[in-house]
């Protein structure tokens, strides 16, 4: 056993663990394999988003993360969702806005970090935080109004 002292005391005040114990595990069951099932795969989602001002709808499957924002061909940025054509009011809409994606059966929209804010509802969300998204919900990207849509 190591000094009370010693590099290998843990700072709990207890003895460290002998390796051979640390990664120790209790028996299988006859016919177990350790391996979990794997899960069923989650049935396929749509969420379609309509752009208010001008009716353009843009479909996010399941699988898909949809960045949105406002092209910048100088920095070579091009979001899945360009909202650059929208109108004066695209102004208000950052290069990299916002991003919806899909995660253990819900969509999401996260800020990310834009200027004249994400609105969902018409509360302002928290930058880097993922907020759940729900049919009929409103969004608001600066002042460009789209609405939620998702079966």
């Amino acid at each position: 056993m190591p000094e009370r002292n010693s590099p290998e005391w843990e700072t709990s005040g207890e003895p460290p663990i002998p390796e051979a114990e640390r990664w120790h595990t209790a028996p299988l069951a006859e016919g177990e394999t350790g391996l979990e099932e794997p899960l069923p795969a989650a049935p396929a989602a749509l969420l379609r988003l309509r752009i208010a001002h001008t009716g353009r709808t843009v479909e996010v499957r399941s699988h898909q993360v949809c960045e949105i924002g406002r092209s910048d061909p100088h920095l070579g940025l091009v979001p899945d969702l360009d909202l650059s054509q929208e109108g004066p009011e695209a102004i208000w809409v950052s290069r990299r806005h916002a991003r919806i994606f899909y995660h253990d059966g819900h969509f999401y929209i996260e800020d990310l970090g834009s200027t004249n804010g994400t609105y969902l509802n018409n509360k302002r969300l928290v930058s880097g935080l993922p907020y759940a998204l729900q049919d009929g919900d409103e969004l608001r990207f600066g002042r460009i109004i789209a609405h939620v849509h998702i079966e």
